[in-house]
């Protein structure tokens, strides 16, 4: 069976420093077989999804836009082509003119779609993805010490407490924090 994996984490700021990290990320990623889904834009989840398919993983974006066009006006400078597959929100959505409530669909939709996600750094967008993947009781990956939300779900989790059949995993190595994940996954079966 092929896992589907959702990679989500921040799309701008001061990542510099982290992304030989995503690629790290994206290269063990690679190595594992599984779908990698993400948000369909920039930053760290599109480096990590870049690397992942150079090391042969089949990508799946889901966009904010509504059309290829569009999606490449969101996100110059990213190759659409590294996406197997690219869904788009529907053209008949009530708010496909709120750029914002596009962005919650598509996340809603991305987080639906995987078997387990993986958070690196990130802001409210981010924790957004979270909190789906917890309230669907996802497998979570969380890769600490790379700033943002992965840096304070620690703390977080022990103060919020809401019943889930979400499985939370922090660690800040990326090859630790895979076989983890896998193995939590493998226990779901």
């Amino acid at each position: 069976m092929k896992y589907k994996i959702g990679v989500f984490g921040s799309a701008e700021g001061s990542l510099d420093r982290l992304i030989p990290q995503a690629r790290f990320l994206g290269k063990k990623l690679g190595a594992i077989n599984a779908i990698l889904i993400t948000g369909a834009s920039t930053g760290l989840p599109y480096e990590v999804v870049r690397t992942a398919k150079e090391n042969g993983s089949e990508i799946w974006g889901y966009s904010q836009a509504t059309n290829l066009k569009d999606q490449e006006r969101f996100c110059p400078g990213c190759d659409s082509k590294i996406y197997k597959r690219l869904i788009f929100i529907p053209e008949n959505y009530e708010f496909v003119t709120n750029n914002a409530a596009c962005k919650k669909y598509r996340n809603v939709t991305s987080t639906a779609s995987c078997d387990a996600g993986i958070i690196i750094a990130g802001r409210w967008g981010t924790m957004n993805e979270f909190t789906n993947l917890y309230d669907m009781g996802k497998v979570i990956g969380v890769l600490t010490e790379t700033g943002g939300i992965a840096d304070e779900l620690p703390n977080l989790i022990k103060k919020i407490h809401k019943k889930s059949k979400a499985k939370v995993l922090f660690s800040n190595s990326p090859a630790i924090l895979i076989k983890n994940l896998i193995s939590a996954l493998e226990r779901r079966i």
